[in-house]
This record gives structure tokens, sequence and C-alpha cells, in this order.
């Protein structure tokens, strides 16, 4: 359920775009989640289809990057791709590490346009 609170704060993020380089629509947002973090981009997707209408973003395509984790051995200072949350390092087998990407989740692009959103051709 955190992916609509995600959802909404990505659309003030949006909007507030919009408004400052006076965009008329958005036609595409590039959302980086990382592979550790608990955000489900299926979730994210519905709740924007629903929170996006009638403004802006109304039919903007959303697109998913994963970021992949990456953490460093403080005691070898190996840097590897954890798997799980339950690992150790694969060089010295300390189980003490730094995460140093994979929990993000944040706007990388915003695609604008000035036209009008394109009619649907109802009346």
């Amino acid at each position: 359920m955190h992916e609509y609170a995600i959802t909404e704060s990505i659309l003030e993020i949006v909007q507030a775009e919009v408004d400052r380089v006076g965009a008329r629509r958005v036609d595409e947002i590039t959302v980086v989640i990382g592979e550790l973090s608990t955000f489900v981009d299926s979730s994210v997707e519905f709740y924007f289809g629903e929170l996006s209408r009638g403004t802006a973003a109304d039919g903007a395509r959303l697109r998913f990057q994963k970021l992949e984790a990456l953490a460093v051995c403080p005691s070898c200072g190996a840097r590897f791709r954890p798997r799980n949350a339950f690992f150790t390092c694969p060089s010295c087998r300390s189980p003490v590490f730094e995460l140093q990407q994979g929990q993000e989740l944040l706007i990388e692009s915003i695609e604008v346009s000035q036209e009008e959103t394109p009619s649907t051709g109802e009346v």
C-alpha cells in the first residue's frame, strides 16, 4: 500500500516540473527502482493510472528501470552484488557490509510536450 503514497509523490514532482517548464502534457516518466527496495512497479503503475486522471500526466507512459544492488565489504574491500538480505562477503565471508545502492526509488527523467493531450475522438 505504500506505493499509493509514493505514486502521489511522483505525481507532485512531475506536476511541479510541468509547471516549471510550462509544458502542456507529460509523455513519459522514467522511474528507477532499486532491486532491494520493496516497491512493486505494477502497483505504482496502477495507482499512477488512477491518480493522474485529469492531470498533465494523464496517459503518460511509465518506464521502469531496475537498479542492481551493490555492496562493499568493510573488512576486505570487496565489491559484490548481494542477492538477498542474508548474505556474506564472497571473498572473506564477513557478514558485515555497506549497501552502496539497491534501495532507491527516483525519477530519472520526465519527457514533456507543449502539445495538448491527443483527442480520443469522443464528443
